[in-house]
């Protein structure tokens, strides 16, 4: 898949506070990333520092596989912390600012408000919206110019529950269309409902990543590995006792049934004279992880 965004080593303070820590991530093509943390794990200073808000201190990072450049803020559409519109001015008006600054024409605002729901709201000021909807139309602004990609920083943050479901849906929709998602959020049920892979941060470090479902799920995932996995794979696929099988790096990674114990895969594989020679659980390791997140929460 091709790489959106890549960071290696990034760190940046704020006086005496180290806000992110040697952090590196990789997000490819068409996922939907998430990056989850409690408050002051340095979520918005990442996205803050890869849409060119604020300087890093040290490391590096590039968009699609280049050094950061003016040119690319065309195929990228931010959202960071709470969107800023003129309260004074109509809903068309604040986004034909933006088309002003991002030098772009008009034509894409009615598409935009359509998306968000808010095409019947645009002679209306700024001031007279919901939290919901001045939400909404932060995501608007970001999708002028159908940009590659979404970057959105705890989107739904201060919302009801409808306000979330709404801002939720609009995300998702996008996501459905092919749009690379980095979607920064403390709220974990978000980050599983919208994301198919996830980051967890803590105090500014890396704790882990890889795909949501490995992190969140209840079922046992487990690696594995024997000198014919095609045969195996196939082997399981007619057995009760998996889920999921898929190929990875070379490895078979087994969604397993509930309360199959990994033994009874390599009793299995014996079975059928073929001999595991690396098994490693998933979910354990990376659920520990996760759950020391939630304590910290």
């Amino acid at each position: 898949m091709k790489e959106i965004l890549s960071i290696q080593g990034l760190s940046k303070s704020y006086k005496n506070v180290r806000a992110i820590r040697n952090l590196d991530l990789k997000i490819t093509e068409g996922e939907a990333y998430g990056i989850l943390g409690p408050n002051g794990s340095g979520k918005t200073t990442t996205l803050s520092i890869v849409t060119g808000i604020i300087r890093q201190d040290s490391g590096f990072f590039k968009w699609f596989s280049e050094e950061p450049k003016a040119s690319q803020r065309r195929s990228i559409g931010s959202l960071i912390e709470t969107p800023h519109f003129y309260p004074y001015l109509n809903l068309e008006k604040n986004l034909r600012i933006i088309c002003d600054i991002k030098g772009m024409p008009y034509g894409d605002i009615g598409r935009v408000l359509e998306t968000s729901h808010l095409a019947e709201r645009k002679r209306s000021r700024y001031s007279t919206l919901s939290l919901g909807m001045k939400q909404r139309l932060g995501v608007a602004a970001a999708l002028l110019g159908d940009p590659k990609v979404l970057v959105l920083d705890e989107p739904t943050n201060g919302l009801d529950p409808e306000g979330i479901s709404e801002v939720r849906e609009i995300v998702l929709q996008q996501v459905h269309l092919g749009k690379t998602l980095i979607l920064a959020s403390h709220i974990l049920s978000e980050v599983e409902k919208i994301c198919s892979h996830v980051a967890i941060l803590k105090k500014g470090e890396l704790l882990a990543d890889g795909p949501v479902k490995e992190l969140l799920a209840e079922d046992e995932i487990i690696e594995i590995s024997c000198d014919n996995n095609e045969a195996l794979r196939q082997k399981l696929m007619g057995s009760s006792l998996v889920k999921e099988v898929e190929t990875e790096n070379g490895l078979l990674v087994l969604t397993l049934n509930e309360k199959v114990m990994p033994a009874e895969v390599n009793a299995f594989a014996f079975t059928n004279k073929l001999v595991i020679h690396h098994m490693l659980s998933r979910k354990r390791s990376l659920e520990s992880q996760f759950l020391e997140l939630v304590k910290e929460e």
